[in-house]
């Protein structure tokens, strides 16, 4: 399981191009393009639901159910199948497995650095945040 960096982080804007895109508070971009279950939390007598939604071709009626906007992302991580689920404020959770064939989901952050759930589930991490124990090295400077 990788925790991602995005937990604790506000939706300041959702699009729709080539996908989901959910920006977050501290540069934070995570794009979704394959399939996504989103559960709908319950109100009043109606009990929580889960719509299955493609990013890519997201009908009219189902815009709405995807407005994230100003919610808080409690919890966000992948399994090691590279299935991504987040948790909002809002009571809605979302969880995107991996594609066969495409990329399903993408994270960039300036301040941490990449992952993406590639086809067949592998996931790849660039972090730049986290020191690389096994290419910490120092280079003699050239003056001494």
């Amino acid at each position: 399981m990788l925790n991602q960096w995005i937990a604790c982080c506000m939706v300041q804007r959702v699009s729709l191009q080539d996908g989901l895109v959910l920006n977050l508070a501290d540069y934070n971009e995570l794009v979704i393009s394959g399939r996504l279950r989103l559960t709908l939390p319950p109100v009043g007598t109606y009990p929580a639901e889960d719509v299955l939604i493609d990013p890519t071709n997201v009908a009219p009626n189902e815009r709405p159910l995807l407005d994230l906007a100003g919610s808080v992302c409690t919890e966000a991580w992948c399994a090691d199948n590279g299935t991504l689920h987040l948790r909002f404020s809002c009571g809605h959770r979302i969880e995107v497995d991996a594609d066969p064939h495409a990329p399903s989901w993408e994270l960039y952050g300036k301040r941490h650095g990449y992952v993406a759930c590639l086809p067949g589930g592998r996931v790849r991490t660039v972090r730049h945040d986290i020191p690389d124990d096994s290419s910490a090295t120092e280079i003699a400077s050239a003056t001494t």
